[in-house]
C-alpha cells in the first residue's frame, strides 16, 4: 500500500519561489553555494524529511552549515594548495645565527705648553715752531728856554727820531719713546675617557628543498594524485 511522505524536493518546491530550505545556509569563501545545493538535492531529493515543519527545517539546515563550517573551510584550503604531485620533498628551512659582542675602551691624555712673547713699542715725535716780533718806535725832543723877562718857556730847538726792531724766534725739537712689554706663562690640561658598549647582529640563512628523493617512483606518485583528483568536495558535503 503506497505511503505518502514529505521529501526534500517536495518541501523545497513548496517553499519556492519566496523561500528556500537553504536560504540561511552559510558557507566558507570559495565554496559555491548553488553547486552545493544542486549536489544535495540530487543526492537527497527523495529522502523523507526528519522535520516536517518548514521553518524548523530551515533552521536545521542553517545549524548544519554552522556545524560543518570549519570542516568545509579546511577542505577548500587544502584543495587550493599548490604543489607538484611528482615531488615527495618540498620544504623551506630558515636558520638564524645571532651574534653578541661587548667592548670596553678607556684612554687618557695630557696637554702642556708655555707662552712667552715680548712686545716692543717705538714712539717718535717732533716739534718745530717759529715766532716773529715786529717793534717800531719814534722819539721827539723839544728844547725850550724861558726869557728873563717872561715866565713862559719858548721852544727854540726840536729833535725827532724814529726806528723799528724786528726779531724772529724758532724752537725745534724731536724725541722718541721706546717701551718693551714681556708676557710669559704656561698651561697644562689632562683628560680621560672611558667607553663601553655592545653590539649584536643576526645572520639568517634560508633554503628550499624540493624534488623526488628516490624512495617512491614518479609513477606511484602519479597514481596517488589520480586518487586525490577523484575526491570530490561537493559530493562529500552532500553525503
Amino acid at each position: 500500500m503506497p505511503q505518502s511522505k514529505i521529501t526534500l524536493i517536495g518541501m523545497e518546491q513548496y517553499l519556492n519561489p519566496d523561500h528556500s530550505l537553504f536560504e540561511e545556509l552559510t558557507l566558507p569563501e570559495g565554496v559555491d553555494k548553488d553547486t552545493l545545493i544542486g549536489a544535495i538535492v540530487l543526492r537527497c531529493q527523495e529522502f523523507e524529511l526528519l522535520y516536517s515543519n518548514p521553518d524548523f527545517m530551515i533552521q536545521a539546515v542553517k545549524l548544519w552549515g554552522m556545524k560543518n563550517y570549519w570542516t568545509f573551510d579546511r577542505w577548500i584550503k587544502l584543495i587550493n594548495k599548490q604543489y607538484d604531485p611528482l615531488y615527495n620533498k618540498d620544504y623551506h628551512e630558515e636558520i638564524s645565527d645571532i651574534h653578541y659582542g661587548q667592548f670596553n675602551k678607556s684612554g687618557s691624555g695630557s696637554t702642556s705648553g708655555s707662552d712667552d712673547h715680548t712686545r716692543t713699542d717705538n714712539l717718535q715725535h717732533s716739534e718745530d715752531y717759529s715766532r716773529t716780533d715786529n717793534l717800531s718806535h719814534s722819539d721827539t725832543d723839544i728844547h725850550s728856554e724861558k726869557a728873563y723877562n717872561s715866565s713862559d718857556y719858548v721852544g727854540t730847538t726840536q729833535d725827532s727820531s724814529s726806528g723799528s726792531n724786528t726779531g724772529t724766534q724758532r724752537n725745534a725739537g724731536s724725541g722718541s719713546d721706546t717701551g718693551t712689554q714681556r708676557m710669559a706663562g704656561s698651561f697644562s690640561s689632562q683628560d680621560s675617557n672611558t667607553e663601553s658598549g655592545g653590539d649584536s647582529y643576526t645572520n639568517t640563512h634560508t633554503s628550499h628543498g624540493y624534488g623526488n628523493i628516490g624512495v617512491t617512483a614518479a609513477q606511484t606518485l602519479f597514481m596517488k594524485e589520480t586518487e586525490v583528483a577523484a575526491w570530490n568536495m561537493y559530493e562529500h558535503m552532500a553525503d
